[in-house]
């Protein structure tokens, strides 16, 4: 039998946020030839161009699209309505991307992936960083670093994956939505912590990059979970995923409180230099041993684009397949399974501007962000003055 010829038809669920984003990407790809949007679902009324393509439930969209279902499912919404969602998708025999977080609970990473197998189907994860060659580059160099092969490494062995992300979020950013800064909500996972969702992209390249593939890779994830905002997440955190192999540990300090924005960057640090990536542009700094300077340039691959190719073409592999992403649902597990975050202190956090574009700093968060990255250490044992040993917590993969 012949492949199917001709645009590969998509719809998406969700027009607001990130979904505003795939309707580019696919507007993008239309003109290209490669993908039809044929339709889209939202609880609310779309853009006016929308309108003779939208329908409030994916089983409406997909009765009224007859012969001309979609191929591609794309799932744009809250984190919360991801698994029902893609599991509706897949029964429907539809592939799918799905956006990150794509679950909030590691149980149902499982129970996806079952689907997705059962169903004869794909699911491609939104971590657009899992897109940049650069983070093949570092993991290659992880490997070099760890698996034997020292001597030829040009870092040597490779003792730490550092991941930092610095931004700076006012009120209206967790204004913006019900679920926005949210652990849970109507009894339900939300997880919209600093790690889980806007910079899950760097935990998650982090991971990957430390060549930590599996749930069995990881022995364990301390978090110092830590809020200056009046939310209900975290929004500066520390996070250390130690190994249970040969993979170096990674360490992360996230905050969405900083003094200064900055594009977050992933770093592995050997006995003979280090590699500091850029992810969000695709541009990297090796350092050697001699202190000499190597800035490389990265391609990237689109993810919807990818997955196009693959529902043309099954040889094509996916870049951020589900299942490569069950170390990060492990390490969203455990955020969601230690305590509560804890406010920070008044007296460390200082507000600026006004109103919904009022933002907070905290005292000394620059200075005890690199130093718990160099030493692997939570802020609590580094004499931070507004950390609180209280806030630590280690959580461990359930046995299998």
């Amino acid at each position: 039998m012949s492949a199917p010829m001709g645009p590969v038809r998509v719809a998406l669920i969700g027009t607001r946020g990130y979904g505003a984003s795939h309707l580019r990407t696919l507007a993008r790809l239309e003109e290209a030839g490669t993908a039809r949007l044929v339709g889209v679902v939202d609880v609310v009324d779309p853009p006016e161009e929308l309108a003779g393509i939208h329908h409030r439930s994916l089983a409406a969209l997909l009765e009224a699209c007859g012969d001309e279902r979609p191929e591609i499912i794309a799932i744009a919404t809250p984190i919360d309505t991801h698994v029902p969602l893609a599991l509706e998708a897949l029964a429907a025999g539809i592939d799918v991307y799905l956006e990150k977080p794509p679950v909030p609970a590691l149980v149902d990473h499982g129970t996806l992936l079952e689907a997705a197998q059962r169903a004869g189907r794909s699911v491609q994860v939104g971590f657009q960083a899992r897109g940049g060659a650069g983070v093949d580059v570092l993991a290659a160099e992880v490997a070099a670093g760890t698996l034997g092969e020292i001597a030829a490494a040009p870092l040597g062995e490779i003792t730490e994956v550092a991941v930092h992300g610095a931004w700076q979020r006012d009120r209206a950013y967790y204004r913006r939505s019900p679920w926005a800064g949210r652990r849970r909500r109507d009894g339900r996972r939300v997880a919209d912590g600093v790690a889980t969702n806007p910079l899950a992209h760097a935990v998650h390249a982090g991971l990957a990059i430390a060549g930590i593939a599996q749930v069995s890779d990881i022995s364990a994830v301390t978090c110092e979970l830590r809020r200056a905002h009046d939310i209900e997440a975290d929004d500066t955190t520390f996070l250390r995923i130690d190994p249970a192999g040969r993979a170096p540990a990674v360490v992360c300090t996230l905050t969405t409180a900083a003094g200064r924005h900055e594009n977050p960057w992933v770093e592995i640090r050997g006995t003979r230099g280090s590699h500091r990536l850029w992810y969000t542009e695709d541009r990297s700094v090796r350092t050697g041993e001699d202190g000499a300077r190597e800035e490389l340039a990265h391609a990237r691959t689109d993810l919807m684009e990818n997955l196009v190719a693959h529902v043309r073409d099954r040889s094509v592999a996916l870049v951020s397949p589900l299942a490569s992403t069950a170390p990060f649902s492990a390490v969203l597990e455990a955020i969601q399974s230690v305590p509560d975050p804890l406010p920070i202190g008044e007296d460390w956090v200082h507000w600026h501007g006004e109103g919904e574009l009022a933002y907070p700093t905290i005292e000394g968060l620059d200075e005890a962000m690199t130093r718990a990255l160099a030493t692997g250490r939570p802020f609590s044992e580094l004499g931070v003055p507004w950390a609180r040993e209280d806030a630590v917590a280690t959580w461990a993969p359930p046995a299998h």
